[in-house]
């Protein structure tokens, strides 16, 4: 046995590294095996996990990107808010400003037609009376714009009132439908006469033409410059009612004006010729 073994020594030595070798890569490869089996067991484990936490994190990517969207679409909504209304007030601006050189024209055309004095202003409303029986309006023209008591008040459409007192910066204006208004007129197409006096916001009314006078609705009422007031033929109103008494001699006329005498804006006012007017109040 001894002699067997000197002699195959050297094949002895190889025989044990084989199966030394082979017992450790059988062992190896089995750990190998068990390791992805461990490996495969830990990534179903963790696959909920790992997906719940992708979406947690797209999600949250998904809310930021939006906020941050919905504050860039806020702040570019505020900027168009922005300009629109800028753009809103500069059309209200200009349809303005077209307005008033509108009225403006008409007021200088009327000046034209009627040759009313050389010598006007155009006044601006500033104010009205809260009376409830007294139609007065204030303007912002005074004695250094050579306005003076009586001076007669127009628009384009026809005649507005008098001035009945006078600042250095601002007149008062009773309108033609004041109860203490008066104005001597005439109808354009019989010529009559008569007296028109206010009767409420809105109407006037024509006294002391007698019955007989040929007076229609739908006359047309002028000026007669009679007193001394209003230049004659300045367009006052239209007959709206003709109401004859049946005893007397007088009948009631009632006038709508021209003017529209609850939206004025702007009047012409006629100034004295000499640079500071009268202040006669």
């Amino acid at each position: 046995m001894t002699a067997f073994t000197r002699r195959h020594q050297l094949l002895l030595y190889i025989l044990v590294i084989f199966l030394v070798t082979t017992f450790f890569l059988g062992l190896k490869t089995r750990q190998f095996q068990l390791l992805a089996t461990l490996e495969k067991g830990v990534m179903m484990v963790a696959y909920p996990f790992q997906k719940g936490a992708d979406l947690a994190i797209d999600t949250c990517n998904s809310i930021i990107e939006g906020y941050v969207t919905l504050v860039h679409v806020k702040q570019e909504n505020r900027a168009l808010k922005n300009r629109i209304a800028n753009l809103e007030r500069q059309l209200i601006a200009r349809q303005e400003e077209h307005h008033q050189n509108e009225q403006l024209r008409k007021l200088l055309d009327f000046q034209d037609t009627h040759l009313l004095p050389p010598h006007i202003t155009i006044a601006n409303i500033i104010g009205r009376d809260a009376g409830n029986f007294s139609q007065l309006v204030f303007v912002d023209r005074g004695s250094r714009d050579r306005i003076k008591k009586h001076s007669p008040a127009l628009t384009h459409r026809g005649i507005v009132g008098r001035v009945i007192a006078v600042s250095p910066f601002s007149a008062k204006v009773m309108l033609i439908t004041d109860n203490h208004s008066s104005c001597d007129v005439m109808i354009q197409r019989t010529r009559e006469r008569g007296i028109l006096q206010g009767g409420n916001q809105a109407l006037c009314k024509i006294n002391y033409l007698l019955r007989s006078a040929d007076v229609q609705v739908g006359d047309t009422v002028i000026t007669s410059g009679m007193d001394k007031i209003f230049p004659k033929g300045m367009p006052v109103g239209t007959v709206v009612s003709v109401q004859k008494e049946e005893s007397g001699l007088s009948q009631e006329i009632i006038v709508e004006p021209f003017a529209n005498l609850n939206g004025l804006e702007e009047i012409i006012i006629t100034a004295s010729p000499e640079p500071g007017g009268v202040n006669d109040q």
